[in-house]
């Protein structure tokens, strides 16, 4: 779910090697590149997913992905949304990709939003209505069949970083 600690988990795996591509900058550069303004994430995600489908953010992101893997073997991709997306990356890269759940309180998550204050989170929609928004795009059936799973509640960057050792 959105601020659960995807980015600080990559960032920690990136310190560990690994090369990270975030679903949550690609749809940032791409809504750039359209001249859309950050209050209408969500409203351009869904118009996406309406148009080319429940993967159409994965498939948004596979020129970047793709070209990340001409170089590197460590991925880790953040952002991830729904089980089409984790199949068409699958797919299209032959690669099997293990999915890491990462979990956090909405209480909690909604204390890190008013922390962060990023665009979308300032602009766009109301913390609930962003939280039923993901759980309709299908985060609930991929975090339900995540091949591991992180609890990020009232954790410090240390205790994150064992969780994660444990995993890799």
């Amino acid at each position: 779910m959105p601020l659960s600690g995807k980015t600080t988990l990559a960032e920690l795996m990136e310190n560990k090697g690994y090369t990270v591509l975030d679903m949550g900058d690609v749809v940032r550069i791409e809504m750039e590149k359209r001249g859309i303004a950050a209050k209408n994430t969500g409203e351009f995600v869904n118009s996406m997913r309406d148009e080319h489908g429940m993967d159409a953010i994965a498939q948004l992101s596979l020129p970047y992905l793709n070209e990340i893997l001409g170089e590197k073997e460590k991925v880790v991709i953040t952002g991830m949304r729904g089980w089409s997306e984790k199949e068409r990356f699958e797919s299209e890269t032959g690669k099997q990709i293990q999915v890491i759940g990462i979990w956090a309180s909405p209480e909690t998550r909604r204390n890190r939003r008013e922390e962060r204050q990023r665009d979308e989170d300032i602009e766009g929609d109301s913390f609930k209505k962003r939280d039923l928004r993901e759980i309709d795009n299908g985060v609930g059936k991929l975090f339900a069949l995540s091949d591991h799973l992180i609890q990020n509640e009232n954790k410090n960057l240390e205790e994150l970083e064992k969780s994660l050792e444990k995993l890799i």
